[in-house]
């Protein structure tokens, strides 16, 4: 992976959709998240994501924004997995780890 590259890891279960997510979620990146998850939010009606931003190194104004797109799509839970206690999005439920947002969600 590059240093001004995104990697997306998506997976599904029970309803969820768990999003991973490694690089930089910059201006340059943002389109990469949009495609990947907006789109399959809106093709196939997830309405709930645990979103992992752990292993992200860099996130910029337009990753925020980003983000918060994402947020605003989910119809139901959007938790986002977050080790650095960074206060991106106000309202956005975070967690430390995968297993507490699925208990969270209460599938």
């Amino acid at each position: 992976m590059g240093d001004d590259m995104l990697d997306i890891d998506i997976d599904s279960k029970k309803g969820i959709l768990f999003v991973r997510s490694f690089g930089k979620l910059t201006k340059e990146t943002r389109s990469k998240l949009n495609k990947e998850v907006i789109t399959l939010i809106n093709k196939v009606g997830i309405q709930n994501i645990v979103l992992n931003i752990q292993n992200l190194n860099y996130i910029d104004e337009s990753g925020i924004k980003t983000l918060e797109k994402c947020y605003e799509t989910c119809e139901k839970s959007f938790i986002c997995i977050n080790t650095n206690q960074l206060d991106l999005i106000g309202n956005l439920k975070y967690v430390t780890d995968e297993m507490t947002a699925v208990n969270l969600i209460g599938l």
